[in-house]
């Protein structure tokens, strides 16, 4: 087992996941957030008609945003087909961020669904307990100083995007677009407090598992693929921001049918 990303660089998390292969020996990674428990015990139907997918995280980079992508990318890969790679990705920051929300770059409807799951709104509801709709008051662009969009482009046309916020929200949370819904699905992934931390035991268990089986309950690609996502990202940062063409993100497979999250 290996702990959040397999590498910090692509080729050498390839290599790794390769000599898994070649040796016969399964190969677990990740984080704690897909196996958590989610609020509400959101399940997406395996090949669904996923249209959109928006994810909220917090923190710093680069461990926390890697976090937030692989929760992402435990509910995208899901949809109809499977993941099938990612084609391009682009890092942008600040006011970009909402001027691409308003361009319509990513979903203003699914981040709106997305806050709606969390527990932990900053701002007034601090001062005095008060609910509050932070994108309809304007309070969101005042708490956040320093936004960031994680904007993905996977080979198969559907796109997703990750933003990190840090000063709205104190959580994880996801919503996704399925044909045919009304309304977006969503979800909290609930880290429990300090000092217990017990989703970490939810990922324990499931290194038991493949310990005791000899198979990983979910394939090692979904870490792969969100290693080198992160790593383009971070690139596209440092390059200006520009969107960057990923060939070499050539990573497809299929999610298993039980998704693993803590139901108890």
């Amino acid at each position: 087992y290996n702990d959040k990303h397999l590498s910090y660089s692509f080729e050498k998390a390839k290599e790794m996941v390769e000599d898994g292969r070649r040796l016969g020996f399964p190969i677990l990674a990740g984080s704690s957030l897909p196996v958590t428990w989610r609020l509400p015990d959101l399940e997406l139907p395996i090949d669904c008609e996923l249209e959109d997918a928006l994810m909220v995280g917090v923190g710093g980079s680069d461990a926390m945003d890697y976090h937030a992508l692989e929760a992402m990318q435990c509910m995208i890969e899901r949809r109809e087909g499977g993941e099938s790679g990612v084609k391009a990705v682009q890092l942008i920051e600040g006011d970009a961020v909402w001027e691409a929300g308003r361009n319509g770059q990513w979903s203003m409807e699914l981040l709106e669904a997305a806050l709606s799951r969390s527990d932990t709104p900053c701002g007034l509801t601090d001062e005095d307990g008060r609910t509050q709709n932070l994108i309809g008051t304007g309070e969101l662009y005042k708490l956040v100083k320093d936004p960031a969009a994680y904007l993905v482009e996977h080979n198969d046309g559907f796109r997703s995007t990750l933003l990190m916020i840090n000063g709205a929200i104190r959580d994880y949370c996801f919503a996704g677009k399925i044909t045919g819904e009304t309304n977006p699905v969503s979800n909290q992934f609930f880290l429990t407090p300090t000092p217990n931390v017990t989703y970490s035991a939810c990922l324990v268990a499931k290194i038991e598992e493949m310990f005791v089986t000899g198979k990983a309950p979910f394939p090692a690609e979904r870490t792969l693929i969100v290693c080198g996502t992160l790593e383009s990202c971070l690139q596209s940062r440092y390059q200006n921001h520009q969107r960057l063409e990923t060939p070499h993100l050539q990573v497809k497979y299929r999610a298993p049918t039980e998704s693993h999250h803590a139901r108890a």
